[in-house]
């Protein structure tokens, strides 16, 4: 089975990317482009280096999450206790 090739990218989707990667996926940005996710994701990898991209807003959302919500049952966090989930990244910092 032969792999399906991309087209090369243009300055025209450089500049679609930089305009919607906040908004959108890699996947969607792809699909609407024709070109490949890893070419979306060395754009991107390639504009960081250059200029401040905005932080991304849109995120694929956890298919089991939007079950439970959907059905209206509460969730739950590691230790039992049904809460909201506001985690923090990395270490925690000293005091």
């Amino acid at each position: 089975m032969a792999r399906k090739r991309s087209r090369p990218y243009t300055k025209e989707d450089v500049e679609f990317v930089h305009k919607n990667y906040a908004e959108m996926t890699a996947s969607e940005i792809a699909e609407k482009l024709g070109i490949s996710k890893f070419q979306v994701s060395k754009i991107v990898s390639e504009l960081r280096k250059h200029i401040d991209l905005p932080k991304k807003t849109a995120k694929r959302p956890n298919p089991i999450i939007e079950y439970l919500k959907s059905k209206g049952l509460p969730i739950k966090d590691e230790d039992g206790k049904t809460t909201k989930k506001t985690g923090s990244r990395g270490r925690k910092k000293k005091s």
